[in-house]
């Protein structure tokens, strides 16, 4: 399992790797350099390039963040960890509301079979506001329903959350220390929202307990990806 930085030192980012196609993750590759520890490879990319990917990126020396957001019955999800476990990643994203005996098979396999990688639930998307819980029957706060599904995931256990960072504090108070927080919804100062709906700048998600920091556009679409990588990293350091 992977090592979870304490909160109180400055959290890892993870490049989020959303892009049409090979050419342009090589390019974002060389562009960004060594100072890139973390890949996230997402859905749409594992489908297009599969497994392959995930080999190159591990064998450039990134540590890969397979995200795959696993959702289905307790077999059928337990089985695509099997069909996983040869992979050289580190973290591995399934969905909390999937229900404790899928999170709990998937956990029991991964300790067996998988003893370096961290699972980590996924709560809430940070693309859903208030008014998309409403829509779907779920009346909770957003924040309430985050923190059940962290604590559902993380007492079957789960290694790590995906979270907001708006819901970082509440989250770092309720759940053990050793619990990793992995963020999306991250913007630099000035940067936009695209189409997320609860973000904050990675000092704030820093300061309120993040591990991990799941950045995309403000890297990816920079006019210098290196010079954003290292603005960011400065940011956080300062």
């Amino acid at each position: 399992m992977i090592e979870v930085k304490m909160s109180n030192s400055s959290p890892e980012i993870i490049l989020a790797l959303d892009l049409e196609d090979r050419e342009q993750i090589n390019q974002v590759l060389q562009a960004t350099g060594e100072s890139l520890k973390w890949v996230k490879v997402g859905l749409q990319s594992f489908l297009r390039d599969g497994p392959s990917l995930v080999h190159e990126l591990a064998d450039a020396g990134k540590r890969v963040f397979l995200d795959l957001k696993l959702h289905d019955i307790p077999n059928t999800m337990a089985k695509a960890l099997e069909s996983l476990a040869g992979l050289p990643v580190g973290m591995i994203t399934l969905h909390a509301c999937a229900g404790p005996e899928a999170l709990s098979r998937c956990s029991k396999f991964a300790k067996e079979a998988m003893p370096d990688v961290t699972l980590l639930g996924v709560t809430v998307l940070t693309s859903t506001n208030q008014a998309g819980l409403e829509a779907i029957g779920i009346n909770d706060p957003v924040e309430d329903q985050v923190l059940r599904l962290a604590s559902l995931a993380v007492d079957q256990g789960i290694g790590g959350i995906v979270c907001s960072p708006l819901e970082l504090p509440k989250l770092r108070q309720a759940l053990p220390q050793s619990t990793a927080l992995v963020t999306p919804g991250i913007r630099p100062a000035n940067a936009s929202s695209d189409d997320q709906k609860r973000i904050m700048t990675p000092a704030q998600a820093k300061q309120a307990g993040a591990n991990y920091l799941v950045i995309g556009r403000p890297i990816l679409a920079a006019p210098n990806p290196r010079m954003a990588l290292e603005s960011i990293l400065g940011e956080l350091s300062g």
